[in-house]
């Protein structure tokens, strides 16, 4: 059965975002003077998020990402996720959860997150939540506490 509504997942991401629009190769990365930025945008440059491997999503995180780039590329994550549970599982899941906004650090992080998330369609947003509830009901052994996937339903994707 946790196939069958894996595969049922994955099929609902993929339509969710099929039509989601390239950022364009200028707006991959959130800041071309930031190295780890610089370096995801050239790794992905005219590649397609259905293209990208676990490995490399891996190592480029989804947060030095554009707010475009990380609508369009999303679905890469939300997939090797699903496929890696050991390693893309929690650092997605931590890419999803919205800071308490207590601090003013934290406040700048949610304002960030929050435009992130809400560029996304009623679709996409619907997949996104359906990833985490599957994360929590499937994959919840690979969660430190404050990374868990009910803080990120809790705290937006719930009310999505």
């Amino acid at each position: 059965m946790p196939g069958s509504r894996r595969e049922a997942l994955q099929r609902r991401i993929e339509a969710a975002f099929a039509d989601a629009p390239h950022p364009g190769d200028d707006r991959i990365g959130y800041d071309a003077d930031d190295w780890e930025s610089a370096e995801l945008a050239h790794a992905f440059k005219g590649r397609h998020w259905r293209e990208l491997s676990p490995a490399e999503l891996q190592y480029h995180s989804s947060s030095f990402l554009s707010s475009e780039g990380f609508r369009y590329y999303l679905p890469a994550y939300l997939l090797a996720a699903l496929e890696d549970h050991g390693n893309l599982m929690p650092h997605t899941v931590y890419g999803l959860t919205l800071p308490q906004g207590s601090t003013p650090e934290e406040q700048r992080l949610r304002d960030w997150q929050l435009d992130r998330f809400e560029g996304l369609s009623p679709e996409q947003k619907r997949a996104v939540r359906a990833f985490l509830e599957y994360a929590r009901d499937e994959a919840s052994h690979y969660f430190s506490q404050g990374q868990e996937p009910r803080l990120a339903l809790e705290r937006y994707w719930e009310r999505q």
